[in-house]
This record gives C-alpha cells, sequence and structure tokens, in this order.
C-alpha cells in the first residue's frame, strides 16, 4: 500500500530549502502520496510544488469556507488525521495554531509528526559584522575581495579580483566599514579548492540518474559519488552552509597540480556539484544575499580546518591531458593555425629539446622551453593551445625510455612555465 504523508503549516511559511529537504527524506523511502490541506500560500503550496515536480501523486483536501466560515480550517485538519496518514510534517511559522493544532492531533492519534520552524528572518549583518567576517577569513590566510551589499558580484572596480584580494588586515580594515559588502574569497590565492553542493533551483528538474537513485540536491549527489567510488564523504573539513541550503567543502589545494573551476555535469563531479579553484572564488562566510531564488546568510556549520583535498578528488577534477603530438605533426593536426616560419621554428627546436631530454632533467627542460615559448605566445607568434600540445606531445616521447612521468605532472609543469615566460618581461635584443 501507497504511503500517505500529511504535509501541515502555516500560510506564512517561506522557507522553500527546509520543505524540499523534509520532503527529500520522506522520498529516500520510497513511493508516497503527499495529503495537503491546499492553501494557496505558504507550506501547503510549497509542499504541492516540490512534489508534483518529481512526478509523486498529491491528494488536495480544501477547506469549506462557506458552510464552516472561521472553522473550517480546524475542521478540516481534524478530517485529514481522522483519514490516516504514515506521518505528519509540521511546518510552523510564528507558534501557527492551525499547524499547531494538527500535529498535536496527529500525535494523539497515533501518528509520528516531524515538527519544522521557521524564525522571522534575521537583521543582514552591518558593515561591522562583515568587517570582523572579512578579518577571520584572512586569519586563516585567504585572499579576499568586496562583493556588492546583499550580492554575490565583485563590487565595481574589483573585477580583476584575484589581483585585488587581499589578506592584510589593515587594508580590510581601512575599507570595509564603508558599507556591508559581503566577503568574496578567491580560491586561487587562497590556496583553496571548494566544492559547491548546490539545492535546486524554484522548479528545476533532476536529470534520469539522479531521479533513479532518489538524489534530490547536491549533497545527496556527492554522497552518492563517494559510494560509487567506495570512498568516505569527507566531512572532517571546513564548511559553510549557503543561503538556500546547500553546502561549500572547503579543502587545501594540492601542491603537484593547478586545478580550475568545474560546473556540474559538464566536465564536473556531477549535478548541481561544482568547484571553485584557481580563476573562481565563492561567497564567503558571514555575507548575506538577497536574490529572487532566495535569501539567506552564508554561515559555518562545521568549524574545522580545511583539510587537504582528498587524491580521489584531484584526479577526478584534474583535466584530462592534451593528446600527444609531436612537432613534426603539429601543423597536419592542427590545420586551422597557419604559423609563421619563425614560429614552426622556434616550436620544434624547443619540442625536440624536450623529446631527447635525459631522465633527471626532463621537468627542468620542460619548463624552460614552456617559458621560452610562452614568450612567443605573448608576443602572438604562437597560440598557446599549440605549445601545450606540441609540448606534451614531447614529453610523451621522451617517457621512452621506461621511466615514464605522469600526464598531470608534465601538463602541471607545462602550464606553469607558459604562464611565468607570458608574464615576464619581454627579452630586449643585444646591441651590436
Amino acid at each position: 500500500m501507497t504511503a500517505r504523508i500529511l504535509v501541515t503549516g502555516s500560510r506564512t511559511w517561506t522557507d522553500e530549502t527546509t520543505v524540499r529537504m523534509a520532503l527529500s527524506e520522506v522520498r529516500r523511502d520510497g513511493a508516497a502520496t503527499l495529503v495537503s490541506g491546499a492553501c494557496p500560500r505558504g507550506a501547503d503550496a510549497i509542499a504541492e510544488s516540490v512534489w508534483r515536480s518529481w512526478g509523486g501523486p498529491v491528494e488536495r483536501h480544501p477547506a469549506d469556507w462557506d458552510t464552516y466560515g472561521r472553522a473550517a480550517g480546524i475542521r478540516r485538519n481534524a478530517a485529514m488525521v481522522a483519514m490516516g496518514a504514515d506521518l505528519c510534517l509540521a511546518f510552523i511559522h510564528n507558534d501557527s495554531p492551525g499547524a499547531s493544532h494538527t500535529a498535536r492531533i496527529a500525535e494523539a492519534a497515533g501518528m509520528p509528526v516531524r515538527r519544522f520552524r521557521q524564525a522571522d528572518p534575521i537583521q543582514p549583518p552591518s558593515s561591522t559584522d562583515l568587517t570582523d567576517h572579512a578579518l577571520a577569513c584572512a586569519r586563516r590566510g585567504w585572499a579576499v575581495f568586496p562583493l556588492t551589499p546583499h550580492g554575490k558580484k565583485p563590487l565595481r572596480g574589483f573585477t580583476d579580483w584575484e589581483r585585488h584580494a587581499t589578506s592584510d588586515s589593515d587594508r580590510i580594515t581601512a575599507f570595509w566599514p564603508r558599507a556591508p559588502y559581503n566577503i568574496g574569497v578567491a580560491c586561487g590565492p587562497s590556496r583553496l579548492v571548494v566544492i559547491d553542493l548546490d539545492m535546486p533551483k524554484p522548479g528545476e528538474q533532476p536529470p534520469a540518474e539522479a531521479i533513479e537513485h532518489g538524489a534530490t540536491c547536491g549533497e545527496e549527489v556527492f554522497r552518492l559519488l563517494c559510494a560509487d567510488r567506495d570512498r568516505p564523504y569527507p566531512a572532517d573539513t571546513l564548511t559553510v552552509r549557503t543561503r538556500r541550503g546547500g553546502l561549500h567543502l572547503y579543502f587545501t589545494a594540492p601542491h603537484d597540480v593547478e586545478l580550475r573551476n568545474s560546473a556540474g555535469r559538464n566536465g564536473g563531479l556531477g549535478w548541481l556539484i561544482d568547484t571553485r579553484a584557481s580563476g573562481g572564488y565563492v561567497v564567503g562566510p558571514g555575507s548575506h544575499v538577497r536574490q529572487s531564488d532566495g535569501t539567506g546568510t552564508y554561515e559555518v556549520v562545521n568549524d574545522l580546518p580545511p583539510a587537504p583535498l582528498p587524491a580521489w578528488l584531484t584526479e577526478a577534477l584534474t583535466p584530462a591531458p592534451p593528446p600527444p603530438i609531436g612537432a613534426a605533426d603539429l601543423l597536419a593536426a592542427l590545420p586551422e593555425h597557419r604559423l609563421s616560419r619563425y614560429g614552426t621554428a622556434a616550436l620544434r627546436a624547443e619540442a625536440d629539446r624536450v623529446a631527447t631530454a635525459r631522465h633527471g632533467s626532463r621537468n627542468q627542460t620542460l619548463n624552460i622551453a614552456a617559458f621560452n615559448l610562452g614568450q612567443l605566445v605573448k608576443r602572438g607568434v604562437l597560440p598557446a593551445e599549440v605549445v601545450t600540445a606540441a609540448l606534451h606531445g614531447a614529453a610523451e616521447a621522451a617517457n621512452a625510455d621506461g621511466v615514464p612521468n605522469s600526464p598531470r605532472e608534465i601538463a602541471a609543469v607545462i602550464a606553469s612555465g607558459l604562464k611565468a615566460g607570458m608574464n615576464a618581461a619581454p627579452r630586449r635584443r643585444k646591441s651590436a
């Protein structure tokens, strides 16, 4: 027999995240019918919308206001309890008398009841509060920069946020008190990788694989991923609850590879799982965001030092290396790039040096080659992707003596040398 879940709640209830999480717990136990009092707003309306979005059946019992007047709601609630249910979920805002009464008579009838309460909106933090939170981030060694008040975007003038981010307490205390700026944490300069376990947006439908396993949010998808890899869920790290009930898991970045951002299923870990690393930022703890899809404060819920990113996650987030390609095959493999004779000669010369480097000097040779060619990339002589592909192919060729370097190590050395070369001052020709 299909289980029946009775929902009762305040008309003034607005917290969709709590309703969604409560229903997702019930949904894990199998199919069920949602029994609702059919109120046009509040907890009933939210629960019906969420349950229907998951394809679940809803049994509605609207109150007969014409016949019973002010007593209609109480009569309707008593009738629903009398019809029986396996569980009652009560969403109570400001001690709502109707929802509270329904929960009491459900318990008297022997029905299990789970109560949830919504407090009045919390006053947003002041500029003084946010200054304290920014300083707390700095004490952790993180580089921070200002976001718009109540928003998630960098403040005007701070669009180059990786360069502007700071952990200098004097700079923070001189700037933050001017307005209630939210806090951006620059992940690259802070040596952080943050896994963002999000909640679905209103009306968002889960993909087929999530529905198959009953996953309704990023945390549940991530737990499934951990189980699939036979790895524990990495709970022993700094964790922040986001404004809509998601989670940010903070980890220290690995030293041997530069990880970048990823998004959802498009090259990432899965539905509703984003990662922020080098080139990305997250909204820091203490920030208060007001947006159309939710309002709330980012708060630390597991106050531990960020743990090192687990090796299996590092491997999963490391981009696949470019396919091996030798310098001699470069033009044929990449016909869309027309290289100058000078560029082609320089590329082949550096690639040949890498391909013939002896074990023990390979990384140094590869780094120097990437640095030299990075200067040509900066001048527009060579495209960066062509340089990366050619050097990776040459480094793979150097592995032929049976003592290989890993593709991840090769990619990291190339990226480091290329970046250094592109940022270095151009070489000056010696005068005659």
